[in-house]
């Protein structure tokens, strides 16, 4: 995979020419400040620390909320211990203020008040919710920090939520452009975050995608809303090489931190729209600038109704790649993802790179790169129940799904009942 081909699928440089033909999208930079968040760094580190100290991980901690509206609903609210649930109304009848928050005055809390006015402006103007991704990834994987298990966001908390608990992100920032072939780290990039000097402070995936490029869910048309404004600084590069990546141990190259090298991120806010249908998403695969395989972008899941509604979907999308998406997208190889509505309309939903980390769901990269492959077009969907490929690993860390006796999360929850019900005899007995 070359980088200017990986290049070419980020939101950002693809949407603005699509834009008629695929879901109502705001486009905002991420200051520099904001990246060093979402990997775990001091979102403002001190000038005057030592750069080459050890360090202690930082906690997961929520940005400071600066518009004064409640983050999130009270059923997000910490729990507090069940001595104290006897003499509040934590469960009866309280209000937004009442909602306990442990990391309100956490030293190293950061605040992107800036940042944060114009995601909550943008989701309002996208109607009240939105999908959010970066350059090249949704963070799919951390669903299950969500309430209802979705990457639908209606305020800003919301979004850095998922983003900063999202693998996919991760690897946008860490390994997405260092896994292009052809890709050369700018001379005096720096591999530690923390060395940013306080003048860049605003500024600045593969494909990683089933990890969260598609968003299939949550689709439409229309224009973007004006709320894509420029927050902070360009760049984010400055004259400092005091630590160069050159100068690394062979340890510190394994790529995988994020290294400041003033490439710029964007926050794309996809309008959310929750009566989309998953079996009517499909991922095309155009070779050599002919569009040679499709396939149903859920490969984990049978839909009785899609074996013979098939056959309608594939002259349409045909159609929509001759005539919208092959004069106007520059590479030679890659995919790209669709939504078909029930009125027989195409939208476009994403791009992504040949190869590399693109998933192949019905194929496989073998198949697809055959030499002498004919030029058929060739449609894949699961055709009978039982015959679904394994589902993609963009659910709940793997730990939850074993709950069997003697597991991590079996011994977890019987530790969790003998503590509460220590703590509810203690307040019997003082009664």
């Amino acid at each position: 995979m070359l980088l200017e081909e990986l290049l070419r699928c980020q939101i950002q440089e693809w949407y603005p020419a699509f834009r008629r033909h695929s879901i109502p999208t705001a486009i905002i930079p991420l200051p520099a400040a904001f990246l060093r968040y979402l990997v775990g760094q001091p979102a403002y580190p001190d000038p005057d620390a030592d750069a080459d100290a050890d360090e202690e991980p930082l906690p997961f901690l929520l940005p400071a909320i600066t518009s004064g509206r409640q983050a999130f609903a009270p059923i997000h609210a910490h729990h507090p211990d069940p001595d104290s649930l006897l003499n509040s109304d934590v469960f009866f009848g309280s209000s937004d203020e009442d909602v306990f928050d442990p990391d309100a005055d956490h030293p190293l809390r950061p605040e992107f008040p800036e940042l944060e006015a114009a995601v909550d402006a943008a989701i309002a103007e996208l109607g009240g919710a939105a999908l959010p991704k970066l350059n090249w990834s949704a963070p799919k994987d951390a669903t299950f920090m969500s309430a209802d298990g979705t990457t639908r966001c209606s305020c800003f908390a919301e979004v850095a939520m998922l983003l900063r608990s999202s693998d996919c992100v991760a690897h946008d920032l860490s390994s997405a452009r260092q896994s292009c072939q052809d890709f050369v780290r700018p001379e005096g990039a720096r591999r530690n975050a923390q060395n940013v000097s306080a003048g860049a402070e605003e500024g600045a995936r593969p494909n990683a995608d089933e990890t969260g490029s598609s968003e299939g869910s949550h689709e439409g048309t229309n224009e973007a809303p004006s709320s894509s404004s420029k927050i902070g600084k360009e760049g984010g590069k400055t004259d400092d090489e005091d630590c160069d990546v050159e100068a690394a141990t062979e340890e510190e190259r394994n790529e995988t931190t994020w290294v400041d090298d003033g490439f710029q991120y964007y926050l794309a806010l996809r309008k959310w729209y929750p009566g989309l249908r998953p079996e009517s998403e499909f991922r095309c695969f155009v070779r050599e600038r002919k569009l040679v395989a499709v396939s149903q972008r859920d490969p984990s899941a049978y839909y009785p109704s899609l074996p013979a509604w098939s056959s309608e979907v594939q002259p349409k999308i045909e159609a929509f790649f001759d005539e919208v998406i092959e004069p106007q997208f520059a590479s030679v190889n890659y995919t790209f993802d669709v939504y078909v509505r029930t009125d027989g309309r195409v939208k476009l939903i994403d791009f992504n790179p040949w190869g590399g980390y693109t998933l192949p769901l019905l194929f496989t990269w073998e198949e697809l790169e055959e030499e002498g492959r004919g030029p058929e077009l060739e449609f894949r969907v699961v055709m009978q129940q039982g015959a679904v490929r394994p589902g993609l690993m963009t659910a709940v860390p793997y730990d939850m799904l074993d709950w069997g006796e003697g597991s991590g999360w079996d011994v977890f929850l019987k530790k969790a009942d003998e503590e509460l019900d220590r703590q509810m005899n203690s307040v019997d007995g003082d009664s």
